[in-house]
């Protein structure tokens, strides 16, 4: 079990920093407020970490939890992540921001579709498929 940072004495319980004593409390309270946060050398906050890779502080911080960013620190104090800069954002699988377009075709373009896909053995959808995949070099 963790013991308190500031009195050494009393174990800390689930999320919190300190222990419930209210001295303690104060003296956190106190130290956010009296002593500057020093950033170390080749680190980021987890707020400047995410607007310089457009992500949000809140999903950064709860990425540091998970433990997906090596090297990630957290302050025993303030309780402030520290990213390394170099550390690269991890992929995840089936996320997107940007919205799925639906293809729009004028009706002469349709008809050049339709015209072109009753040439080959495919249907329409399966020969715009196909034709998309090709461009793609699949």
């Amino acid at each position: 079990m963790k013991l308190c940072p500031i009195c050494n004495k009393n174990p800390v319980h689930g999320r919190n920093r300190v222990c419930d004593s209210p001295i303690c409390r104060e003296e956190m309270r106190k130290s956010w407020h009296e002593e500057k946060i020093v950033i170390p050398d080749g680190y980021l906050t987890a707020s400047q970490f995410a607007k310089k890779k457009g992500l949000t502080p809140q999903g950064v911080s709860k990425s540091c939890r998970a433990g997906k960013y090596p090297g990630a620190l957290q302050d025993e104090k303030s309780g402030r992540w520290y990213i390394p800069e170099n550390t690269k954002v991890p992929f995840q699988q089936g996320l997107s921001r940007r919205k799925k377009r639906p293809f729009y075709a004028t009706d002469k373009e349709w008809d050049k579709i339709a015209e072109a896909a009753a040439l080959t053995k495919y249907n329409t959808s399966e020969f715009l498929i196909r034709k998309a995949l090709d461009k793609k070099g699949v």
